[in-house]
């Protein structure tokens, strides 16, 4: 399992040890069925894990020497531990429990390097073996990546360990020592957000989503950073148990634009195989600029005074894109013209012929010849209020955009037009001819 340390604005390098430590993570049973082997009046039974955290806790099992001789004895227990990817120093810890001292040793494990691989050895020795009995070995195995606070920031160890243990009994010479081989999966604590939203408004309110920290190992992680990264100018809140909202500080670092949000503040903890999800919410001031913007999730273990550098690992983020709040809508409304409904017109009607009458006689009217003819336009035709209703209301707006209804009514005023016109060029033409006719 492989692991970073510098991790603000560099979740994408991060990607990498994080997707070897998801492609770890397969689940199963925390203990695996013991494997049991003998030869000679000694046997040997392995309660190994199945599943170690990597940069967690220790995990304890035990070990069974059994003595089917008919006297008590000693053994000696010898272990080898390989690892896939070349570990730094501190990465595996193998711990026995000393009864009499009431407490862990440490058991001495020298690296070499085998066939591409770190191989760790070491003994423990002097190990009384009563008769029909045998004894319980209590050991303890652990990827620890590091010391407290000062976790390591380079290397890796997993993704599987092959765990081999043998004992050597005073009676072993020129016997085959009982061995036992395990294979011990490496997997890691996430932390990963769900439900992003894709987009946030500058300025406005906070986008809401769930951030679970999983820890699926039987390790214990003590001295843990569950870390959000996101744009320095947001405000970051996560919901407590009684409902309320509380804000979690920024905490930067020099030359880098984003900032990491302590979702449980520092040296935090997360029990075996658990998994705890907390509600956060992120808001962006008006002032961020206008594009995409990332959340990263990352776990720092072993942190030392300097912020989010230690064991590391990241998972996959989210990208948001943070747009400009809308325009708001004007609330003045555009004027509207309308016509007074009292207000009246008058129209030029053209003068009609006496009946039988002279174009000469006694101060009759003139008839003007049909050229000189002087057509008036049509007077607006208003509209007539309802009983009780008022005329300024219902008053026909002429300002070029009026609405049709289909009723044959709206088009009255333009055909009294046409006809008053239509009529009094008639009459002028029929008088003009009558007055050729009389000359």
């Amino acid at each position: 399992m492989r692991q970073n340390h510098r991790a603000p604005n560099r979740a994408r390098r991060l990607v990498p040890a994080i997707a070897l430590t998801a492609a770890l993570v397969a689940g199963g049973a925390v203990t695996a069925a013991p494997a049991f082997a003998a030869a000679g009046p000694l046997s040997l039974t392995v309660n190994a894990p199945a599943v170690v955290g990597f940069a967690g806790g220790p995990v304890e099992f035990t070990e069974h020497i059994g003595n089917a001789g008919d006297r008590d004895t000693s053994a000696t227990l010898e272990f080898e531990i390989a690892s896939d990817l070349g570990t730094p120093p501190n990465a595996l810890s193998l711990e026995h429990f000393d009864a009499a001292r009431g407490t862990w040793q440490r058991v001495d494990m020298p690296q070499r390097g085998e066939g591409g691989r770190a191989v760790h050895t070491g003994i423990l020795a002097e190990l009384p073996v009563p008769a029909g009995r045998g004894t319980d070995v209590r050991l303890r195995l652990g990827v620890p990546m590091g010391t407290p606070h000062n976790g390591d920031t380079n290397g890796g160890t997993g993704p599987k360990l092959t765990f081999r243990t043998g004992v050597f009994g005073q009676d072993s010479a020129g016997t085959e020592p009982p061995t036992v081989i395990r294979e011990i999966k490496v997997e890691g604590i996430t932390n990963e957000v769900s439900g992003v939203p894709a987009t946030a408004i500058r300025g406005g309110a906070p986008i809401e989503f769930d951030e679970v920290l999983k820890n699926p190992t039987p390790s214990a992680y003590t001295n843990l950073g569950n870390v959000l990264f996101a744009d320095r100018n947001a405000k970051v809140e996560v919901r407590g148990a009684d409902g309320a909202w509380s804000a979690v500080p920024a905490v930067t670092t020099e030359g880098e634009p984003n900032a990491g949000f302590y979702l449980d503040g520092r040296n935090s903890s997360a029990a075996p195989n658990s998994s705890q999800t907390r509600r956060v919410r992120v808001s962006y001031p008006a002032g961020v600029p206008v594009g995409n913007t990332s959340l990263n999730p990352c776990v720092f273990v072993n942190e030392g005074d300097m912020p989010f550098r230690g064991t590391t690992m990241c998972s996959q983020g989210a990208t948001v894109r943070i747009d400009a709040p809308q325009p708001k809508p004007s609330s003045t409304p555009e004027p509207t013209h309308t016509i007074d409904a009292t207000a009246t017109a008058t129209a030029t009607t053209a003068p009609t012929a006496p009946s039988g009458g002279s174009d000469q006689g006694g101060g009759g009217p003139v008839v003007q010849p049909a050229g000189d003819v002087t057509t008036a336009p049509a007077a607006p035709v208003a509209t007539t209020a309802p009983a009780g209703g008022s005329q300024a209301a219902d008053a026909r707006p002429v300002d070029g955009h009026l609405a049709t209804t289909g009723s044959d009514s709206d088009r009255t005023g333009l055909i009294a037009g046409l006809g008053a016109l239509l009529i009094g060029a008639g009459v002028a033409t029929f008088a003009g001819a009558r007055r050729r006719r009389t000359t």
